[in-house]
């Protein structure tokens, strides 16, 4: 699977469609990847974005993970292309020497990629089906 670097450039409403949007851009390019979700999923990274900070970060990377990662290293953030429409992705995490992967919705995964700085991966082909490029 050929993949993508991205970071994720912004969240915002789309006002033409009335749904919350993460945009990822590419990280060599002027493509970007817009990704719909609702407005509590949209909440979510947008607090990251601002640094808004929970009391019980371990609890709180509980809640978005699903499962206690407290003591894993999130190596990599995956986003798989669409099916339905829909995105999945995948934590990649290490702890105690073993790697292992995981399901985790994107609104949630893009939020622990930001909180802990890890890389995000976007599959070549949600760009293609879609991303959207920017020229001049």
């Amino acid at each position: 699977m050929a993949s993508k670097e991205v970071t994720i450039d912004s969240v915002r409403l789309a006002l033409m469609r009335g749904e919350w949007a993460i945009i990822l851009k590419e990280k060599s390019t002027e493509q970007y990847l817009l990704i719909y979700m609702g407005p509590s999923q949209a909440n979510i990274v947008k607090r990251e974005l601002i640094g808004a900070r929970f009391p019980e970060p371990k609890v709180y990377e509980h809640f978005l993970a699903g499962t206690d990662v407290a003591g894993s290293a999130l190596e990599l953030v995956v986003v798989d292309g669409t099916e339905n429409g829909l995105f999945h992705a995948k934590l990649l995490l290490t702890e105690g020497g073993n790697s292992f992967e995981m399901d985790c919705p994107v609104s949630a995964a893009l939020a622990l990629a930001f909180r802990r700085n890890a890389r995000i991966l976007v599959d070549e082909t949600a760009f293609h089906e879609a991303g959207i490029t920017l020229s001049d």
